[in-house]
């Protein structure tokens, strides 16, 4: 193989591709990128057999070929070329030789026989959306999926659609966040989708920066996302999901409405002084207009602070996971949020006012009192 291409490019795929690499013991080649020129483009292909990537880009082929080079050496090296921006690269014999004006330099390929095929769904479902949507619905709930693997199927986003939205969903049991996201295209009905945690990162790190279309396939056992120079493909769950909408609160008997600016203010201030479950009360006082936070460490201190809001209904004494509620904050764009409450141990439905896309609702927990 003989090409010649831009450093910065070929170092941007790189880059995106190393993160999907693995470090199994048992096949060395998967700390690896498999790397073709063929039909005048250079692609890139990496896996952890979880995910699988390939990037294209342009490239000078002056003679086809491949190798597979180890992804964490390639990668350094690129990054640490600084003034060069065209390079030569060539095989030969089980070595990759990389030239540019000023620096030659020689590394060990391993035998790409060895490399995984990295498959595509082409039959299944499919659907297509802005890549930007996509990425800010996983990005909207992923924070609120499980760490755990014991129960593969919330360690995942929930993805389904409902009407003209498509709508994606975490929880860990402890609190839920569901975003939806309106389809502009007319797509066809598709069965839910279900995309392990650990795979999402990547898909959003990878489709990030991406301003154009997304086409998705999915069938039983995995899904593909297709754009103009990337293909990935991931693993999905083959589960149900649990029936969320049982839980989601749907009448209240005390409502708040606050600035979001206030609320983090004072909830960080409390996560100082919150125990170690990292609890907080909330007293509600109704007539007065009053939120009282309340946080108490035995080994740090206390703390209370009074927040003016407008409040609607009942008086109401419960506690949360500080940080569960802080989590969500970032996510909603509005400058004022609603905190709508049925009883101290029911769940706390938190969004933005006027905002009908992202819902996120909190478990209670057990007040020190009870």
């Amino acid at each position: 193989m003989i090409i010649e291409c831009v450093k910065d490019k070929i170092r941007e795929a790189v880059v995106l591709a190393e993160r999907a690499t693995g470090k199994n013991l048992s096949l060395p080649i998967l700390s690896n990128l498999l790397i073709e020129a063929k039909n005048k483009t250079l692609i890139i292909k990496s896996t952890n057999l979880e995910i699988g990537v390939e990037i294209e880009i342009p490239a000078k082929i002056e003679e086809e070929g491949s190798f597979a080079i180890n992804a964490t050496i390639f990668n350094s090296f690129l990054s640490n070329l600084q003034k060069e921006n065209k390079l030569r690269i060539e095989t030969k014999d089980n070595n990759v030789k990389i030239s540019t004006n000023l620096t030659s330099t020689l590394i060990k390929s391993l035998p790409i026989e060895d490399f995984p095929i990295i498959p595509r769904v082409i039959d299944g479902d499919s659907f297509i959306l802005p890549a930007q949507d996509f990425i800010e619905g996983l990005r909207s709930v992923v924070f609120s999926a499980s760490l755990s693997d014991i129960k593969p199927e919330i360690s995942s986003v929930y993805i389904y659609k409902e009407e003209s939205n498509l709508v994606f969903v975490a929880t860990d049991s402890f609190r839920l966040a569901e975003k939806k996201v309106f389809l502009k295209e007319k797509n066809k009905d598709f069965s839910p989708i279900i995309i392990p945690i650990r795979n999402i990162g990547e898909i959003i790190r990878i489709f990030d920066h991406l301003n154009s279309d997304l086409q998705v396939n999915v069938n039983t056992n995995q899904i593909s996302f297709f754009s103009e120079s990337i293909h990935l493909t991931s693993r999905v769950i083959n589960g149900t999901y649990p029936d969320y909408k049982q839980i989601m609160p749907k009448t209240f008997k005390t409502e708040i409405i606050i600035t979001k600016e206030d609320l983090i203010n004072n909830l960080k201030i409390a996560n100082i002084f919150s125990d170690k479950f990292n609890q907080i009360n909330l007293k509600i006082k109704a007539k007065e207009n009053i939120l009282e936070i309340t946080a108490l460490n035995q080994d740090v201190g206390e703390n209370i602070s009074t927040l003016i809001t407008k409040t609607k209904g009942e008086d109401l004494e419960t506690s949360f996971n500080v940080k569960y509620i802080i989590d969500c904050l970032s996510i909603i764009n509005k400058n004022e949020l609603s905190l709508c409450f049925s009883s101290k141990d029911r769940p706390l439905l938190i969004k933005g006012i006027s905002e009908e896309s992202f819902n996120y609702i909190v478990m209670p927990v057990r007040s020190k009192n009870d």
